[in-house]
């Protein structure tokens, strides 16, 4: 029995079409628990304001019982059972009455340790609990047990630049993420020892970002010693269990080879890090990316966080190969091709299965979904971290295409720094369904009266904030935004504004009149790039002391027309790569006449609307037409950027 257990033994669907659970430590919001849950036949709510609550509840499911129709429905609550007492009282009457808590789970460990870890981790921690007999442990004791047991680490025991940098290397390249309250304990046993007093423990430790940028410096200084005949001494590169980690850490490109004059008299293993010859570095980084992410394609029960992860990868080739010369790219592309069409059709089924429950995964520590985004900022700013907020939201900017801007921005501006996720954009990857539901910070069902429009974007962005204790003069928000003069910035944002949503449309505009592909689509974005106006901006916003954030609503993809779909006036909407109906239907109509398709579930989706998708890389355009469009699943559409930008004096 894993933890897991422990809550569903208390969910069965015969109990109760309606379960109310009191839930502090979001266990039901974790995703095997809410992938288990759907196979189980239970729906998952989770309780923000009475409300849109309220609105689904009554549409959805009350509704649905009266005809006497099987609906069985969990509503989440995040505290402690009091807290159920917020459900309207017809509801909490009417509903079969949980609670669980890390705390029963957990007995011998600190509560507020133990909540800190991320639902990901519980399963080492509960297997290590498992064989534990001994005493109640206090706060610092907790804090040992779990560095220990579920990442790895004992700070007695770190005492050697060498032993620190392994924990470093690994956790960075491995995207862990430990928990602050866990690092603040590892920082203070280490800054006790005076082998660390000149290490920057406070920035390297918990930022993944500034621990590369520590070692993109150090490495170039390591590389100049060594030309000169000298010993570096400040990062131990050299030794045997930092060597093998080179080679990963310039092919995924974590760091950048650094320029020399000639490689004569380096070690074998440093040329990974040296830019001698361009052509062979990036013919080595293509080679080891496609078959890296041929080994990590994930299946149909991998975490998002394992599409996540392969989404930066295959940016990086999509990226990397555009920039070959003629020949090379020849060579390569059949490689890449069959090797795409694998990697949509896993990406695909892996989306029919688990894509349904991360509307409802925990935002706190990071936003999982573009909806997530206002929330997870509203909650940075409830812990004080920032009070001026700016979300930049570059419409239809792929991942790909945001590391062609980054590595620009990285060139023209080397003190800002960069941290970058990723999220889920909602599918029909349109404008107004996955934009609107960024900008209201709710799934579409909730906004089912302007699903097909734009139009009421900046009344959910001022509605979200207010609610969140914002006053309306200090909320901002833009559309259509992407050449203006650097002189107009100053005078769009007052100096009164706190919360600032602003919509960068030029990436859109350049898709979709866009023939040359995927190559044109990067030169065209580079272009615009080096003419300034983002920089300008991101500049005044970060000069103006706004902690910023720049996202997308969707992707795009490269795309060859299999046939027009003769649906006439059948569709509610008519995308190149998605089709809406008010009908199953005309759906069913549709999917006899092409071929292709994909009968979309319509997740989060009001109920009454039908989603037909074009497959893998094709597109409802005339046969053999190449475009760059969005609206299906692929990868690079739903998958986009979510960066916090900062400048480092």
């Amino acid at each position: 029995m894993n933890w897991r257990d422990l809550i569903l033994q208390n969910l069965q669907p015969g109990v109760s079409r309606l379960t109310l659970a009191a839930d502090p430590d979001g266990l039901l919001l974790e995703e095997d628990v809410l992938s288990t849950l759907g196979e189980m036949g239970f729906d998952v709510l989770t309780f923000g304001d009475s409300i849109t609550f309220r609105y689904v509840y009554e549409a959805n499911y009350r509704s649905r019982w009266e005809r006497c129709e099987a609906a069985h429905l969990v509503v989440v609550v995040q505290g402690g059972p009091q807290e159920l007492r917020r459900l309207p009282f017809d509801v909490w009457q009417r509903g079969h009455k949980l609670f669980f808590s890390l705390a029963d789970i957990f007995p011998k460990l600190s509560y507020p340790v133990v909540a800190a870890v991320e639902k990901s981790d519980i399963d080492k921690l509960y297997r290590a609990y498992q064989n534990y007999n001994g005493p109640a442990l206090g706060e610092k004791a907790t804090k040992d047990f779990i560095l220990k047991h579920v990442f790895g680490v004992m700070p007695d025991l770190i005492n050697s630049p060498v032993e620190l940098m392994k924990i470093l290397l690994s956790r960075h390249c491995n995207f862990v993420t430990v928990p602050p309250i866990l690092d603040e304990h590892l920082i203070h046993c280490s800054r006790e020892k005076s082998v660390f007093k000149n290490w920057p423990l406070e920035d390297i430790i918990p930022s993944r970002e500034a621990f590369f940028a520590f070692l993109q410096e150090k490495w170039r200084r390591f590389l100049e010693s060594t030309a000169r005949g000298e010993n570096f001494t400040e990062v131990p590169f050299d030794h045997y269990d930092i060597r093998v980690y080179i080679d990963t850490l310039f092919l995924e490109g974590n760091l950048r080879p650094v320029p020399v004059a000639s490689t004569e008299g380096m070690p074998e293993w440093v040329r990974a890090g040296v830019l001698f010859d361009k052509q062979a570095e990036e013919r080595c980084r293509i080679k080891w990316l496609l078959e890296k992410i041929r080994q990590d394609l994930p299946g149909e029960t991998a975490s998002y966080r394992d599409w996540q992860r392969l989404a930066v990868l295959w940016a990086e080739l999509i990226v990397l190969s555009g920039e070959l010369n003629h020949d090379v790219k020849t060579k390569s592309k059949p490689q890449i091709e069959e090797l795409h069409d694998e990697l949509e059709e896993r990406f695909a089924s892996w989306m029919f299965v688990r894509y349904g429950s991360l509307a409802n995964l925990s935002y706190t520590s990071k936003p999982v979904m573009v909806h997530h985004i206002p929330r997870y900022l509203t909650h940075l700013r409830a812990k004080e971290a920032a009070k001026n907020i700016a979300l930049l939201v570059i419409d239809g900017l792929a991942l790909d295409q945001w590391l062609v801007i980054r590595n620009f921005l990285r060139d023209r501006c080397p003190a800002w720094r960069f941290e970058e996720n990723q999220v889920f954009a909602w599918v029909p990857t349109l404008t107004s369904i996955s934009r609107q539901a960024l900008f209201a910070a709710e799934a579409p069902l909730y906004f089912k009266d302007s699903l097909t429009t734009t139009s009421k974007e900046g009344q959910h962005w001022y509605k979200f904030w207010e609610n969140s204790g914002v006053r309306s003069g200090s909320i901002c928000y833009r559309r259509g935004l992407a050449d203006e003069p650097a002189s107009e910035i100053g005078e769009l944002l007052d100096s009164q504004f706190e919360i600032v949503g602003l919509v960068i449309d030029k990436v859109d505009r350049i898709m979709h009149g866009m023939e040359l592909g995927t190559a044109g689509m990067h030169q065209q974005i580079r272009l615009w790039a080096e003419q300034g106006y983002l920089v300008q901006l991101i500049d005044y916003l970060l000069k103006n002391k706004f902690a910023v954030y720049l996202t997308s609503d969707h992707g795009n993809i490269a795309a060859r027309g299999k046939g027009r779909l003769p649906d006439g006036g059948l569709a509610e909407t008519r995308g190149e790569r998605a089709r809406i109906y008010h009908s199953d239907i005309f759906r069913q109509q549709m999917m006899e006449e092409i071929e292709n398709v994909i009968c979309w579930p319509g997740f989060g989706l009001p109920q009454g609307y039908s989603v037909l998708l074009a497959r893998g890389q094709s597109a409802f355009v005339l046969e053999g037409e190449e475009i760059v469009s969005h609206g299906g699943i692929s990868l690079e559409e739903v998958v986009v950027p979510f960066v916090r930008i900062w400048e480092e004096h």
